[in-house]
């Protein structure tokens, strides 16, 4: 009987992995989880961030949801009754500990067991693009800029934790290959990377309202009102016009040689 896959995407902010997510709703064979592990990193009770500690009110829905209830929530598809496999999209940042050069036998806070079920796979993006393009949210919906929210070194840490657990290093996709190649990526990464068909329906889609993007408001409109990755890669390239501060030029040039270091290891088609 063939084994239920539980697959993980795992990204930094701003990385098109949201428009990745969309591919896999496309598919009637996998349930998708829209960052299922921020709830409880910013506003449970074992939050391991504060950034929202004045705000959680607005957020009550959210105040008792702990990292172990997301891990049932995942895992509930693949054994009830009309079984699908699992597809997670989520930031290594909501699930590497701040301290995690402390726990060294897993730097995360996901339990071993489960992190061994599941298939790892990552998506990254140019620090050259993703960072104008995380400035540009936090000015448009007014908030003071969070430097460590671009998630550069959490992600490298999870793929080298993971690529010691799990003694190879996960599928890793670039997300410039991806828009510009979106075919024979989505078909290597399925094939060969999660041993699984590829679907053509996961290069299209409806532009609409995703109901578990709402959570995040402004931060997914392309992702939802796109109709595919060619769209997502326009919408990259209109950062030519925006003036950056010199701590964002700082923020890009310190990401830049974690950004390369793991390109290393990108699908190549």
């Amino acid at each position: 009987m063939e084994t239920l896959k539980i697959v993980f995407l795992w990204s930094h902010v701003r990385s098109v992995s949201t428009a990745f997510e969309r591919a896999f709703i496309q598919r009637e064979d996998y349930v998708t989880f829209h960052e299922p592990f921020g709830e409880p990193c910013y506003f449970g009770p074992e939050r391991i961030y504060s950034y929202y500690d004045n705000e959680l009110s607005a957020h009550a829905e959210y105040l008792n949801v702990t990292f172990s209830q997301m891990i049932d929530q995942i895992l509930k598809p693949t054994t009830s009754e009309g079984k699908k496999n699992v597809f997670v999209k989520d930031m290594a940042r909501h699930v590497v500990r701040p301290d995690y050069k402390s726990h060294r036998e897993n730097p995360t806070v996901l339990p071993i067991e489960f992190l061994k079920r599941c298939k790892h796979t990552f998506i990254l993006r140019t620090p050259r693009k993703s960072v104008p393009s995380l400035y540009r949210a936090y000015v448009r919906s007014n908030q003071k800029f969070i430097h460590d929210d671009i998630g550069y070194p959490e992600l490298q840490v999870l793929f080298e934790f993971l690529t010691e657990l799990i003694g190879t290093p996960p599928t890793l996709v670039e997300a410039d290959d991806l828009v510009e190649k979106p075919e024979a990526i989505m078909r290597m990464y399925c094939e060969s990377g999660i041993d699984d068909r590829f679907e053509t329906n996961m290069l299209e889609w409806k532009a609409e309202r995703i109901e578990a993007f709402d959570k995040w408001p402004g931060w997914h409109d392309m992702a939802q009102y796109s109709t595919g990755f060619n769209q997502c890669q326009q919408a990259t390239d209109k950062n030519d016009e925006l003036i950056l501060p010199d701590d964002i030029q700082e923020l890009i040039e310190k990401s830049m040689p974690i950004y390369e270091k793991l390109c290393e290891f990108k699908l190549r088609v």
